[in-house]
């Protein structure tokens, strides 16, 4: 049996170990990537922003245990076409026949249309690529912008201002994290990253970017901030492109159902390239979960995928921040602030009932609170 992977991160190296589990002797396992460096943690590379951590000190499984567990790993070698008639890929350098298929090729940013977004020192974080990239523009900017004030953006802001750089994050909402947080919260979660010399516009409507050659000021509405180094933050789009021209059922991302299964039966999907239920996750747990249950679905195993509940306790920016719960947005519930000075904490009930609670900072009774409302 010949199983391809597309895709060398979270779901495409966890169905790779699920599917060494059952592997026979005559089976392959290939896995293709079109990035340099093997298996490593994404989510840790916003920490590469400040200089603190490299690439190299974040992967997980290097080439050497990819060759010790007999894995054909691709590395700068993009898939350009899929032949699912022929069960066929083809690369730039190569074509292979698969069995069984995983497409686990995740997501690309999304950039809104901006004017001036050619210009240099303009960066997405997506890949180790893109951090090397942004690395080299930051040794020598003084003035940092990122366009996008939600969980990713403000650790990018973070490790920025950690940097040394002078830094702004650019929210388009009255306050920080409106989806997770209230106006209060949001407003002291915009305190402390000012105290950790974060800079933060909300209400901002970013038009574009000015600049000779690299971009000089980022345009607002209603101002212009000067910026040597932008990054954009606003959100991820699934790479569905290898199968546009696939009778693969595909809405925003490709379905599946619980087995990771797509409408053709010997292609699966997993991770950030996967919709489940109407569902692209677009983070890291559930991401090796899928990438588990197609691994082992795919090499004959039982499992399936019944969803994910992100965990709502954070650190954003290294501020604690929690999100749990009926958070009242239509203001149908009661609710009582317990704390509201250097932490905030606000707890929704229904009747005398905890159904859900806020915390911006530290609050020591935090633990008793989460499992009051979790019963």
């Amino acid at each position: 049996m010949d199983y391809l992977i597309i895709g060398a991160g979270a779901a495409g190296v966890s169905a790779a170990k699920e599917i060494l589990k059952n592997r026979k002797s005559e089976d392959q396992i290939s896995i293709f990537t079109d990035e340099k460096y093997p298996f490593y943690y994404r989510p840790r590379l916003i920490e590469c922003l400040s200089g603190e951590v490299e690439v190299e000190d974040i992967i997980i499984n290097d080439q050497k245990w990819f060759e010790e567990n007999n894995i054909e790993l691709h590395l700068n070698e993009e898939i350009i076409e899929i032949d699912s008639q022929n069960k066929l890929l083809k690369s730039k350098k190569d074509q292979y026949t698969y069995d069984k298929l995983l497409l686990a090729n995740g997501s690309h940013c999304f950039v809104p249309p901006f004017s001036g977004v050619d210009l240099d020192n303009i960066f997405t974080l997506r890949t180790a690529a893109d951090l090397k990239e942004i690395n080299q523009a930051a040794e020598k900017a003084k003035k940092a912008v990122v366009v996008g004030g939600g969980l990713l953006g403000l650790e990018i802001a973070y490790n920025f201002a950690k940097a040394g750089l002078d830094t702004t994050v650019l929210e388009v909402a009255p306050y920080l994290l409106p989806m997770q947080l209230d106006q209060r919260g949001g407003d002291l979660l915009e305190e402390k990253l000012k105290q950790n010399n974060v800079k933060v516009v909300t209400d901002a409507a970013t038009k574009g970017f000015n600049g000779e050659k690299s971009v000089e000021k980022v345009i607002l509405e209603d101002r212009e901030i000067e910026a040597d180094l932008v990054l954009i933050s606003t959100g991820v789009r699934s790479n569905t492109s290898l199968v546009e021209n696939l009778n693969i059922d595909k809405n925003k991302g490709i379905l599946v159902d619980s087995k990771m299964q797509t409408s053709n039966p010997d292609i699966y999907a997993a991770g950030d390239v996967a919709e489940f239920k109407d569902k692209i996750y677009g983070i890291w747990p559930p991401s090796l979960a899928q990438g588990r249950v197609a691994g082992t679905v795919m090499s004959g195993g039982q499992a399936e995928f019944d969803g994910y509940v992100p965990s709502h306790k954070l650190k954003v920016a290294g501020i604690n921040v929690v999100s749990l719960g009926e958070l009242n947005k239509d203001g149908d519930y009661e609710e009582e602030v317990l704390a509201d000075n250097e932490s905030y904490v606000k707890v929704i009930k229904n009747k005398e009932e905890k159904i859900g609670a806020l915390i911006v900072g530290q609050y020591s009774e935090q633990n008793q609170l989460l499992a009051d409302i979790k019963k």
